[in-house]
């Protein structure tokens, strides 16, 4: 590595650097991957059209933003870097801007510290705009096609494809956000459904063992529910849905993960949350829930089960836990937050 810049004193070389970094047009990031933490340069965040410094400093924030059709293509070639299995990451894939367009960057990196036991330890790069390079060769090939049909003139091609970019940006949009309602969204509470929720949560055991992250599910049900509807009725029994919706989520954090399993049960990813964190969240919603006054003189109660993400565990092993614990919590009594950990030792939180 040829030196540019040689200096006597640190403060020096870090003021020669932060300018530096403020600067330049391409964004920069340090990965620290025994901290989970990533520091991103000025242009970073001015690329994006984010302001500066909004951001988490964490992975999430960058694998939020990747676009779902390029996700796993980055994260495959970001795991063969990090296992040794290819020395130079060098990537092209969109990214989201802060207006909810897609950017095309380039995205170059270099591991520079290894812990002792192989893993990853530092690891820096660059991610560079190309979206106008891309955007050219995208009109070009369009434009190649349309040329080898032998129909069109060069007049018709300019029309053509202004016409044609601004119906499909339009049908597109549109399409998008039909799609993602309906898909992935519950329609009575506004959460997520089972459908996302079991994408979801493939992804962040993906990521816990991509980053060593901690990770905890969650499983909760409205106690005595049938009675609501049985006496209020189903109206009722809706705005119960949706208010205890409400009150989740305004107390639970971004990264967590909230969606309706079915009728009158919910569940809850926690990323980077271990058990006896998570039995801390889970009560504290328990007890939330429990003092919330839903209709005037409508009190309810809600049992929890809670698991923790082990090494091997599958969707399946994780929610066969998380079932048992909640069938636990029904069992003693209702409105009690039990757990069911991976050697098959539950305990009662609510001693």
């Amino acid at each position: 590595m040829i030196k540019t810049y040689t200096h006597q004193v640190t403060e020096d070389a870090d003021n020669t650097l932060n300018n530096i970094l403020d600067i330049i047009v391409e964004g920069t990031w340090d990965w620290n991957g025994n901290t989970g933490q990533v520091d991103r340069s000025p242009g970073w965040f001015r690329m994006l059209g984010y302001e500066i410094g909004i951001l988490n400093k964490d992975v999430f924030t960058w694998e939020n933003i990747i676009h779902p059709d390029d996700y796993e293509r980055v994260m495959a070639t970001f795991e063969l870097v990090t296992t040794g299995k290819i020395s130079e990451y060098c990537i092209e894939y969109r990214c989201k801007k802060s207006d909810n367009n897609y950017l095309w960057i380039a995205d170059r990196a270099k591991v520079i510290e290894h812990n002792q036991d192989g893993t990853v330890a530092r690891m820096i790069g660059a991610h560079q705009d190309i979206n106008e390079q891309k955007i050219a060769q995208t009109e070009l090939f369009k434009q190649n096609q349309l040329l080898k049909a032998g129909n069109v003139t060069l007049e018709n091609i300019i029309r053509i494809k202004a016409e044609e970019l601004e119906k499909a940006n339009k049908e597109l949009k549109e399409k998008m956000i039909e799609v993602e309602r309906i898909s992935n969204t519950d329609p009575l509470t506004g959460i997520a459904n089972r459908k996302k929720f079991e994408a979801d949560l493939k992804k962040e055991i993906s990521r816990a063992d991509r980053y060593s992250h901690s990770l905890a599910l969650v499983i909760f049900d409205i106690d005595f529910f049938k009675r609501i509807n049985d006496t209020l009725g189903h109206k009722a029994g809706d705005n119960v849905l949706r208010k205890i919706t409400q009150l989740v989520l305004n107390h639970i954090r971004d990264i967590d993960f909230f969606a309706r399993w079915g009728g009158e049960e919910f569940v809850l990813i926690l990323p980077c949350r271990a058990l006896q964190h998570a039995i801390m969240v889970s009560e504290k919603l328990r007890m939330l829930i429990s003092q919330y006054e839903v209709e005037p003189d409508l009190f309810i109660t809600c049992s929890f089960g809670v698991t923790e993400y082990g090494q091997g565990d599958t969707i399946e092993s994780l929610f066969h836990r998380v079932d048992k614990a909640l069938y636990r919590a029904k069992d003693l009594g209702r409105n009690k937050v039990e757990i069911e950990i991976k050697d098959e030792q539950a305990g009662n939180t609510n001693a």
